[in-house]
């Protein structure tokens, strides 16, 4: 049952004891527009151990090793996706490596050590412009989109840049949130200076249940910064 405010509780009865009551916070996400009301165990879920055929991106994804350099895109990088389940093709990483020195610059312009929770105006700025080159009218091939764009970037600034696919985005999408596109349509920049916002405002408003939650991390597996686990809370209640 739900006890009081922000929380969900519920009983269990051990012999020769009395009922004990328990209690686990629910996230109010996509700036209160949407509640998730066992947080942790879909964290637990998706950072366990699972059977072959069932399992998900961590660890492979968040441990993967390239270049090891937050600052330098390699082409070990563009291959990243598919670690999350997204098909790149001969097509798509010629696609990717073309775009990689647009990619990179607007990479260098990101502050260093800098994450989601605390950015600026400035610094959410310079993260929607990461999507730029897919609104560049000379960019020839488009078989490239923003989600695909953003699990190439997200390992470079994991507690900056997030992840995101169309189960994040139908999350997210509210009039109070990240409204629908309008008629005229919309700029990937203009889409992701929403969203990233929406994020930070949930971040913002729960960071003490993403402290929390971190304690999950296996300790002999890679670190993951709570925007990291936003998306795995988001993504996994939207899979159930």
């Amino acid at each position: 049952m739900r006890g009081e405010t922000g929380f969900v509780t519920w009983g269990c009865d051990r012999p020769g004891s009395s009922r004990i009551m328990m209690r686990r916070p629910r996230l109010k996400l996509a700036k209160g527009t949407r509640e998730v009301f066992d947080a942790e165990s879909l964290l637990e879920e998706y950072l366990g151990p699972r059977k072959r055929g069932l399992r998900y991106a961590y660890p492979y994804y968040d441990g993967l090793v390239t270049n090891s350099d937050p600052d330098l895109l390699c082409t070990g990088d563009l291959l990243a996706p598919c670690l999350l389940g997204v098909h790149v093709d001969l097509d798509r990483m010629h696609t990717l490596t073309a775009l990689m020195p647009l990619l990179q610059r607007a990479l260098d312009r990101l502050p260093p050590g800098i994450e989601l929770i605390e950015a600026d105006e400035v610094t959410l700025d310079l993260v929607a412009a990461l999507y730029d080159p897919l609104d560049d009218p000379d960019v020839s091939d488009r078989d490239v989109k923003g989600s695909l764009i953003a699990k190439v970037l997200h390992r470079k600034r994991p507690a900056l840049v997030p992840l995101f696919d169309s189960k994040v985005r139908i999350f997210y999408q509210h009039e109070d949130c990240v409204p629908p596109s309008p008629r005229d349509g919309r700029s990937w920049r203009q889409y992701m200076g929403l969203l990233i916002r929406a994020m930070q405002y949930d971040l913002r408003e729960n960071a003490e249940e993403f402290r929390r939650l971190g304690a999950l991390v296996p300790v002999a597996g890679p670190p993951i910064t709570p925007l990291r686990m936003l998306d795995v809370v988001v993504w996994m209640s939207s899979a159930v």
